[in-house]
């Protein structure tokens, strides 16, 4: 019997900066949004309530699952985007 499955984009929907920053990282969209959703659920918060304070803080959390699951090239081009886009950022 097969089941149905949930797309990760309806589990980890986010509000405006989350959406951003999934589209600065410039990766593939499911693993953007599973490494984005569960560090800002690891510190209490959600994709929906994402802020750039939350943001700043994870940067380092970020980081470090990012160059555990991709090169190093390919980590540190995408992280940087995603300072760009947090120093650039405006409510």
């Amino acid at each position: 019997m097969s089941r149905n499955t949930t797309p990760i984009a309806a589990i980890t929907g986010g509000n405006r900066l989350f959406d951003c920053a999934l589209a600065s990282l410039g990766l593939a969209d499911d693993f953007s949004r599973t490494v984005l959703g569960d560090v800002f659920r690891h510190i209490g918060s959600s994709p929906m309530e994402a802020t750039a304070d939350e943001l700043g803080v994870m940067l380092p959390e970020i980081e470090r699952r990012m160059r555990l699951a991709l090169p190093y090239d390919a980590a540190a081009a995408a992280l940087g985007k995603l300072r760009h886009l947090l120093l650039s950022w405006e409510e």
